[in-house]
This record gives structure tokens, sequence and C-alpha cells, in this order.
């Protein structure tokens, strides 16, 4: 993996709201979309004092400039194995402002042949598929985003992100990362 890049997203909290939940994969039709659901679900009641909790996600790529300003979001469940293809997610939260700490752990089909950096390692499973960071983001018009970048030797295959922020229910994004045609 290479390293991520915190985004400012203006125009995430409308992709969030007509889009919908779109974190499942194509290999996941049931369990993480129900999961993702139930979690979205009590955090729309649940008190803002209780901390930041998300409402709305989605994940997809991103075009991004050499500023890092985001050009273009598609949502998608497929990422291109480019180097350089920016790929995140988005979260729509219950808080307009401030900052969240994020627990965010991804697991890979195989180890990458290296791991970027970027953020607080957290920990990194046995078989080195799965890396975990401890992040901090923050909040913009409502909304927290988290970014990647396909890195020479990343794995083609079956990924999966898991995002905890805060004390919150964690939400999850399956996709896949396939050579290009």
């Amino acid at each position: 993996m290479k390293y991520f890049r915190h985004l400012l997203v203006l125009f995430a909290a409308v992709a969030c709201n007509h889009i919908g939940a779109q974190t499942t994969g194509a290999a996941s039709h049931g369990s993480i979309s129900e999961s993702n659901a139930a979690v979205f679900k009590a955090c729309a009641v649940a008190p803002t004092a209780h901390g930041a909790c998300p409402l709305d996600a989605v994940f997809g790529l991103f075009k991004l400039a050499p500023n890092n300003d985001v050009l273009d979001f598609k949502v998608s469940n497929t990422v291109p194995r480019v180097v350089n293809q920016s790929y995140g997610w988005i979260l729509r939260l219950n808080q307009k402002t401030g900052k969240v700490r994020v627990l965010e752990r991804m697991t890979l089909p195989e180890t990458p042949k290296t791991w970027g950096a970027g953020g607080q390692p957290y920990g990194m499973s046995t078989d080195r598929k799965t890396l975990s960071l401890d992040v901090t983001l923050t909040i913009y018009d409502g909304t927290i985003s988290k970014s990647w970048e396909v890195a020479n030797g990343d794995p083609p295959g079956h990924y999966l992100i898991t995002a905890y922020v805060e004390d919150s229910a964690p939400v999850q994004f399956e996709f896949d990362v396939i050579d290009p045609r």
C-alpha cells in the first residue's frame, strides 16, 4: 500500500445523501449490508452527546489534483489495479464539525510487497495481510473521508476495510482490486 490522504470533500454529504449506503461488494449481499444498516439506524437515534457516529457511507474511486483537492468521486466496488489509483470511503456523521478518532483495519487477499506509512500504526496481523491504523480525522460539514492509493505490488483480489468511528459499531467496505483489461 502506498500512503493515504486525508481528503477535504466538500460534496461528500451530497454523495452520501443521494447515493445511499454503497458499502458492499459483489461477493457479499447480506451480512455486511445488514450490519452497516443497523449501525446507521442506531446512530440516527443516538444523542450527539455520546460522540460521533456514522449515519451513511459510500465507497469508491477518487480523482485527486496534485494539491489533494478532490476533482471527482465515483461510487464503485471495484478498484483498477493501476499504480496511484486513489480509492476510499466517505462517512456522513451525526456531528457537523470537530475531530474524530478512527481505527481503520484493512485486510488484503494476500500479503502486499509493502505497507505504506500514514496514520499511527495500531497493529499488523502475523500473516501481514491486515493492517490497523489509528487516525484522527477532521469533520468537514458532517463528513469524514479516508483514501488509499494502489501501489506497485498490491495484490489483486477481495479486500475488506473496517472503520470504527470513536465508540460506534464498525462500518465495513468490501471491494475487489482488479487488473485492468
